[in-house]
């Protein structure tokens, strides 16, 4: 946003002359004036400038007195729409704020339906009569300011604001008659709601319902209406299309080749049997290959017990096809298969206590640790026990003897290795003399 610069307006060219003698005609001058200067300034993007034109055209533009045709409506509605237009640009932008007004610094701070709302209500406000002591009505609000307003909705991204602004506006239009709201005023409102309100809020089914409902466009208007929308539906749901990513389909695996046996040396009596085996291994193509058997079989027996394992309805229909007393069908006998041993089923018992802690014993408590804490626990207690019990006993010739070792500066593993020695011998000593 340019720095506000106001060399080339001076002050007193931007506020207004007081009005003289000649009323109306004067303030309509005076207006027009403004809004000429406003609209430049507005052009060169100088929001300063703008807005204190705004504010002294305002200053002579008060609601009207009664629900009648005012000379001052023209002029109403020009400076709403400029207002609401600078004032939206300001919001949905991003100004340099020390350069802006304090009102608009403060209109930055709302969210953007409570700015919108802000706005409506202003205008209500503006266009309501003050002789009505009752709530601003949407009944006296001109078509290109609610338009304008609802303009102001999409483009903050408030669809939902603009759409109760119209609504409203639907509902109480036509209780006056010096307020245009039929014809092509009613088109354009109504063309703004259908083709760009309701759309952006999904609303697709209720636009095609509240247009097959309408009876007051003529015929040509409303196909108008219902080609756009479909034109638009289509495009909105081509673009939804194109922005979601299709799903990655994996790779089908490719059926593995299914092994051909190696040729069999046929013995005449087996010869029914190699032919049912032939027949059923055609009707069902396993998909992968099958696991080799461990235990050698014959051949005869292995392609029948294999045939009869897959495809059992199949050799069922043949038997069946054939007559009892065949040679082939009693040439083949299908073994039945082991019995289910259902105690392999049953799931395991949860450990007891008692082999949970055994098992905590045998991870922990090796061999190498049990002697590693024999030695820390055991050893080094019982071997300080016998130095403090021989320091007891010590004669004034044993602490002297100790005293010069000390003095010697002998080594510390050196005097652990003596003082060890001699308790040692001490504790022998005494067991032969009977004190221990």
């Amino acid at each position: 946003m340019p720095t506000v610069t106001t060399a080339t307006v001076s002050t007193s060219d931007m506020l207004p002359h007081k009005p003289s003698s000649k009323g109306s005609s004067s303030t309509e001058a005076t207006l027009q004036s403004l809004y000429n200067r406003a609209a430049r300034a507005f052009l060169h993007r100088d929001v300063a400038i703008t807005f204190t034109l705004l504010s002294a055209a305002f200053a002579l533009l008060p609601p009207p007195l009664a629900p009648s045709p005012d000379p001052l409506d023209a002029h109403r509605r020009k400076w709403d729409i400029l207002r609401i237009t600078l004032e939206t640009t300001v919001f949905s932008s991003t100004p340099d704020i020390a350069d802006l007004p304090r009102p608009l610094r403060e209109s930055l701070l709302l969210s953007p339906q409570f700015f919108i709302s802000t706005l409506y209500a202003r205008s209500l406000t503006l266009f309501t009569p003050s002789s009505l002591y009752r709530k601003p009505s949407s009944a006296f609000l001109p078509h290109q300011v609610l338009i304008t307003l609802v303009a102001s909705s999409i483009k903050i991204d408030c669809p939902s604001v603009g759409r109760e602004m119209t609504e409203d506006w639907l509902s109480k239009r036509g209780q006056y008659d010096f307020i245009p709201s039929t014809g092509e005023p009613y088109h354009k409102v109504l063309e703004l709601y259908c083709l760009h309100v309701l759309p952006r809020l999904g609303e697709w089914d209720y636009v095609k319902e509240f247009l097959s409902y309408e009876n007051e466009l003529s015929s040509d208007k409303r196909r108008e209406l219902h080609l756009a929308l479909e034109g638009q539906h289509a495009q909105t749901l081509e673009s939804t299309r194109r922005k979601t990513p299709k799903p990655e389909t994996p790779p089908s695996p490719s059926p593995s080749p299914t092994p051909i046996p190696p040729a069999r040396s046929l013995s005449p009596a087996s010869s029914s049997s190699s032919s049912l085996s032939t027949t059923s291994t055609r009707t069902a193509v396993p998909a992968s290959p099958r696991p080799k058997l461990t235990r050698p079989q014959s051949s005869s027996s292995t392609s029948a017990v294999s045939d009869a394992t897959i495809t059992r309805s199949p050799r069922h229909r043949h038997n069946q096809s054939m007559p009892r007393g065949s040679s082939s069908a009693s040439g083949v006998r299908i073994p039945r298969l082991p019995p289910v041993d259902h105690s392999l089923a049953i799931a395991p018992q949860p450990p007891t206590s008692l082999a949970l802690i055994r098992s905590y014993f045998n991870h922990y408590f090796t061999a190498n640790r049990i002697a590693t804490l024999s030695v820390l626990f055991f050893l080094i207690p019982l071997l300080s026990f016998v130095l403090r019990r021989r320091r007891r006993l010590e004669t004034p010739a044993d602490l002297v003897r100790r005293r010069l070792l000390e003095a010697r500066g002998d080594s510390i593993v050196r005097r652990l290795w003596n003082e060890l020695v001699r308790a040692v011998l001490d504790t022998a000593r005494m067991g032969g003399g009977g004190l221990v």
